[in-house]
């Protein structure tokens, strides 16, 4: 029963009249409907002034910087003062996960808690629903991966048959990484859209996109984010996007937003993407237009050009695993040819699609797919002429550049006394491209294909102007935000130096509750040796911890040779604790795996340093190989270096140390997830004491007991109740 104290509380948290500071405050004091409604609610100093920044931020529609540490609770402090103030909230995360745990778990039970029923979404990727179209054609055609692909299939139609949303992730029982996904779920390229598919009124996607432009909070990933901006932008604001407009947009997991804007904005095509396009032409060509075309020629030619062009590369030093700009890679030229040829080959294709348009919904949608990656391969066709001399300057008198930039080109129409193909064409006008100087073009190889990337060196001013047009308040926020308190490199980055920024520490005591161990290892830190030299060294360790440790690499090479360490130790010792290693299943089954065990050794790459929760003992030591910086021969890297110093900047104050210690931040944030963990860090990179430049990382860690003897480090686990007064004396 409520009492009239109570009653009286909750006219004062709705009262629009009081600043939302105040209501903020009285939300989360100890007598307050969070404490009484939230079992394990305490309050905390840093939650609440975080909350009412926010609550500031969305009064005056500004941008907030909010760094909050682990344990801080940063989904509360800023969905409290959104429903309080009755704000329509666009959050967006960089995963999954979170966006599962606040549309599930937090907002409900906020909204519980508070008294209020907002209207809420979750919105995620096209991959992530069951296409009603999809499924049926793959369920008629029964070309399944795997022998027991029957029985999922029939588990997904009985799910589509009952489910509201049609999201995957409520289906457990088909693992998330079963081929037979993409099957029965569709993409940008292949959906057949309103006017073709006969499902639309069925369509999940569509229905979950409706839901969310009328919902008050829609919870989003950073990708379709800026998919909505970026739709609302190409159209002059003239449609809506997949996204209501926002008094407040919410960036969590914010340091994360650099890279993904960085891949969102770039361009790629791959060789690949090529043969798949073939393979899928085949298919259709001979199931609906058998007579239109000689299917099999024409693919056969896009797969075999596509594969020639590959072994050209092989040939003049591009091998798998490399990424390389084009600039740098001699004698660039020779796949002048063999590319021709595969874009000859891929317009063949294309045009006998298009002329046998109209027979196949699905072909038609293929063909439109294959015209984008058709038009981004004849921008790497210019780049070849030139670098042939085939083309002229680009500032040429006979050339008229367009107003419009083409996503990291400049689209040029140059006058020609021949007719092209006419598509190309028309008037004696032929399209063609160059690159422009804020762009780096490059390739990476695999064993089978190659990728052709066109990536921004930055993203900042497009991303100002979508937020400008936006509008209302911004909050970005995360644990890893700042370097030293210093948020210059984010701010820079995503083009906000006017936002207002602060810092709330986590709750955890990091003194008593774990201990940073630095060990003496000699250098060189960048070789396969120091792998095998990090995994000796932290051999004591890890049997004091009675296993229950992250071996944290900065590269895959280092997590083949650390793993075929510990196989060595542990075989001698008996195999005391399993090894999970990255690659031996997916990687949410690796963590479960790891839970589950209780004394496991897991060693993984830069994938596992974030977005990877172990609470209690399972997880008492973390090793970290050497500090995460950037390979400096990376091509996007290389050219944002050189573009700060064509200005007469440090690449390395502005750019490697601060990306260095987010992501160092990261994957020490494994260790103490609650105020009961406890646990080593273990930092095997003597750099940290040696470079004046570890003062700075070494404030940007948690504050651990610090101690560069392994004793004392053993000391943490021999005596657990020893230690608080051991640490005290030091």
């Amino acid at each position: 029963m409520t009492s009239p104290s109570q009653k009286n509380q909750w006219a004062e948290l709705f009262d629009a009249a009081r600043p939302l500071e105040e209501r903020t405050a009285l939300a989360f004091s100890a007598d307050g409907p969070l404490a009484r409604r939230q079992t394990n609610f305490t309050p905390r100093e840093g939650q609440l002034a975080f909350a009412q920044a926010v609550a500031e931020a969305i009064q005056n529609k500004e941008t907030l910087l909010a760094e909050a540490g682990t344990g801080t609770g940063k989904s509360f402090a800023y969905l409290v003062p959104a429903l309080l103030s009755g704000s329509t909230v666009v959050i967006s995360t960089a995963g999954k996960p979170l966006q599962d745990q606040l549309f599930n778990k937090d907002i409900p039970a906020l909204s519980a808690a508070l008294g209020v029923n907002v209207p809420t979404a979750v919105l995620k990727g096209r991959s992530n629903y069951v296409c009603p179209y999809r499924l049926e054609r793959t369920e008629s055609e029964g070309l399944l991966p795997e022998r027991d692909s029957y029985r999922k299939l029939r588990e997904i139609k009985r799910f589509a048959a009952i489910s509201a949303t049609g999201d995957r992730a409520e289906l457990p029982t088909v693992p998330e990484d079963d081929p037979l996904w993409p099957l029965v779920t569709s993409t940008r390229e292949n959906c057949l859209g309103k006017e073709r598919c006969e499902h639309w009124e069925n369509c999940f996607v569509r229905a979950a996109r409706e839901k969310a432009l009328k919902s008050q909070i829609v919870v989003v990933n950073h990708h379709l984010f800026l998919s909505s901006l970026a739709l609302k932008r190409e159209a002059n604001g003239q449609i809506d996007g997949m996204l209501p407009a926002a008094d407040l947009t919410v960036i969590d997991e914010a340091h994360q937003l650099p890279g993904i804007a960085t891949d969102f904005f770039g361009t790629t095509f791959t060789t690949w993407q090529l043969e798949s396009i073939a393979d899928e032409a085949r298919a259709l060509g001979r199931g609906h237009a058998n007579d239109g075309a000689d299917w099999d020629a024409l693919c056969h030619a896009v797969q075999k050009t596509a594969r020639d062009l590959v072994i050209a590369a092989r040939g003049i030093g591009i091998e798998p695993g490399d990424r390389l700009a084009v600039k740098t890679i001699e004698r660039f030229e020779e796949l002048t040819e063999p590319f021709g040829k595969m874009l000859a080959a891929f317009g063949q294709l294309i045009r006998a699609m298009r002329a046998n348009k109209d027979r196949s919904d699905d072909l038609d949608a293929l063909c439109e797919y294959a015209c984008e990656v058709d038009l981004e391969m004849a921008k790497w066709e210019t780049l070849f002429k030139r670098l042939m001399h085939l083309e002229g300057e680009a500032d040429d008198a006979s050339e008229e550049v367009a107003d419009i930039p083409f996503e990291g080109f400049e689209e040029t129409l140059v006058s020609t006394d021949s007719q092209g193909d006419a598509d190309a064409a028309q008037g004696g006008t032929q399209r063609a491209f160059r690159f422009q100087k804020d762009a780096v073009q490059w390739i990476s190889a695999a064993p089978s294909s190659l990728r052709f990337n066109n990536t921004p060196l930055k993203f900042a001013d497009e991303f100002r102007q979508m937020r400008e047009a936006e509008g209302g308040a911004w909050v970005f926020t995360s644990a890893t935000l700042s370097t030293a308190g210093d948020f210059t490199h984010f701010a820079i980055e995503t083009g906000i130096p006017e936002a207002k920024a602060g810092t709330w520490e986590s709750p955890f005591n990091y003194w008593e509750q774990g201990c940073f161990y630095l060990p003496q290892l000699p250098p060189p830190t960048n070789t396969i040796e120091h792998a095998g030299r990090v995994v000796d060294a932290a051999w004591p360790l890890v049997c004091a911890a009675k296993g229950r440790t992250f071996f944290l690499c900065t590269s895959l090479a280092a997590v083949s040779k650390a793993a075929e360490e510990l196989r060595a130790l542990l075989d001698h010792a008996g195999n005391p604790y399993p090894l999970f290693v990255q690659g031996d299943m997916p990687k949410a089954a690796l963590i479960d795996a790891f839970r589950e065990h209780g004394n496991a050794i897991l060693v993984g790459s830069m994938s596992f340093w974030e977005g990877v929760d172990v609470q209690g003992e399972a997880l008492s030591l973390v090793v970290i190989d050497k500090l995460p910086f950037a390979p400096p021969d990376d091509p996007v890297y290389a050219a944002r270096s050189d573009a700060l110093r064509e200005q007469g900047k440090s690449p390395f104050a502005l750019m490697a140390l601060p990306e260095a210690v987010t992501a160092l931040k990261q994957g020490s944030g494994r260790l103490i997830r609650s105020e009961t963990d406890r646990g080593v860090f273990m930092l095997c990179d003597s750099r940290v004491a040696d470079k004046a430049y570890g003062r700075t990382i070494l404030k940007s860690l948690p504050d651990f007991f610090r101690t560069r003897s392994l004793e004392k480090a053993l000391e943490f686990f021999r005596s657990p109740q020893a230690w608080h007064k051991t640490i005290y004396r030091q």
